[in-house]
């Protein structure tokens, strides 16, 4: 989450439990997602007249809106620009905390089939990184995604 006026910014992640098994499937990342805005949004003093923009992606869904129905000024948005940047950035950060690699091999594994190819060169240890939940990972799992 970013003020664009002034560049503060609140970042937290979701856990990878969150994306698999059974979580996955009944998808508690979307309150989780809710929840780091809430936090967000009171650590950054958002006030509900001002304008939120909220990414169009899918794990956004709730939080759009739970936040409409509290009254807030939400206006789904393709990310773009410095948030963008800080967004992508945060995401390279944390693949690399987590042990995926340094921060040119994560930078360097741009598109899902690169992600993919890498889990897949040692299954064992780096299927904890996927969405295991997802129907289509046993097809992906063998290897039929190219």
């Amino acid at each position: 989450m970013r003020r664009v006026e002034t560049g503060e910014h609140h970042v937290r992640e979701i856990s990878l439990d969150f994306f698999q098994g059974e979580s996955f499937k009944e998808k508690l990342y979307l309150g989780r997602a809710l929840e780091v805005v809430r936090e967000g949004i009171w650590r950054l003093g958002v006030e509900k007249d001002e304008p939120i923009h909220v990414c169009t992606g899918y794990v956004l869904s709730g939080v759009r809106e739970a936040l409409e129905r509290e009254g807030y000024k939400i206006l789904p948005s393709k990310i773009v620009g410095a948030t963008q940047e800080l967004a992508e950035a945060e995401f390279v950060r944390s693949l690399v905390r987590l042990g995926v690699g340094d921060g040119d091999v994560v930078a360097g594994m741009r598109s899902f089939n690169s992600f993919l190819d890498w889990v897949l060169e040692d299954l064992n240890s780096r299927e904890r990184f996927v969405k295991t939940g997802w129907s289509s990972w046993p097809r992906l799992r063998g290897g039929e995604h190219q």
